[in-house]
């Protein structure tokens, strides 16, 4: 089992065109949806390459017990469906989602 913090790494890209519309989704609708389920948002990053954007989402929950009960949370949102439905139109591709440990020995070198 793992142990320690859990972080969730979403990604994908973004429409160019429809940018503005996936900042606005993410900032009116996603956010709010999963602070609500508690969850903690660590990092939000954006990147343009080419004729796509990129983002980078990383959440950060203290188990993977506490992972799997607040992903059930915001999943049960009854907004979730629309938001997935208008982001969808906002990306190219899937949506990858990983989940990450921190390594033991680097984050105590880095806390000294």
């Amino acid at each position: 089992m793992l142990k320690g913090p859990i972080y969730e790494i979403v990604r994908g890209q973004i429409r160019l065109a429809r940018r503005a519309d996936f900042f606005r989704l993410h900032r009116e609708q996603l956010v709010p949806m999963v602070r609500a389920a508690g969850i903690e948002p660590v990092l939000l990053l954006a990147t343009e390459i080419g004729p796509y954007g990129k983002f980078l989402d990383v959440f950060r929950y203290e188990s993977l017990q506490d992972y799997g009960e607040r992903t059930d949370q915001f999943l049960g949102d009854p907004k979730i469906a629309e938001y997935y439905r208008e982001v969808g139109e906002c990306i190219v591709g899937s949506i990858e989602v990983e989940l990450a440990v921190e390594i033991p020995q680097v984050v105590a070198e880095r806390r000294r």
